[in-house]
């Protein structure tokens, strides 16, 4: 299982006012400000499914697509990466929560949410609800015809 998971919002402006923004709604707590060499803002978070805490790093989506190709999360411009490294078990759930927390929070910003960057878990539309994905729907072109409906820009 992975380390982290990546929900994708289609938020405008600044990184600092966007992840300023998601702190606030999601309550997180910073640790350790912006990451030079990550170019991300780091926090922490009390964690819903067990008592401990999980980390929260908000960043630009810098996952590029190959010429020609298409992602999912391409008109995504923030990623929030989460990440439950002491318990495994735990990851799917914490990062449902944040997901749904962030469309509670952002109802007007399309969300994503992505297992390991690999695969298309949920994707949330404003006026269309959220939609779950079937089992290993990639991110990627091979699937594009499954996820199109539900993301913009791809």
């Amino acid at each position: 299982m992975a380390d982290s998971d990546e929900i994708f919002l289609a938020l405008d402006g600044e990184l600092e006012a966007s992840a300023e923004r998601i702190a606030e709604v999601l309550g997180l707590e910073p640790n350790g400000g912006f990451l030079d060499w990550s170019r991300e803002w780091s926090y922490t978070l009390g964690a819903r499914s067990f008592d401990g805490k999980i980390g929260v790093y908000i960043g630009l989506n810098d996952f590029l697509p190959e010429p020609g190709e298409a992602q999912a999360m391409d008109g995504y411009a923030v990623a929030v990466d989460v990440q439950v490294r002491h318990r495994k078990d735990a990851q799917e759930a914490e990062t449902r929560g944040v997901f749904e927390a962030l469309i509670a929070g952002f109802p007007e910003a399309p969300t994503l949410l992505s297992h390991n960057v690999t695969h298309l878990v949920a994707a949330y539309l404003p006026g269309a609800g959220t939609f779950t994905f079937a089992p290993r729907t990639t991110l990627d072109d091979p699937d594009i015809d499954v996820w199109k409906p539900w993301v913009i820009g791809g």
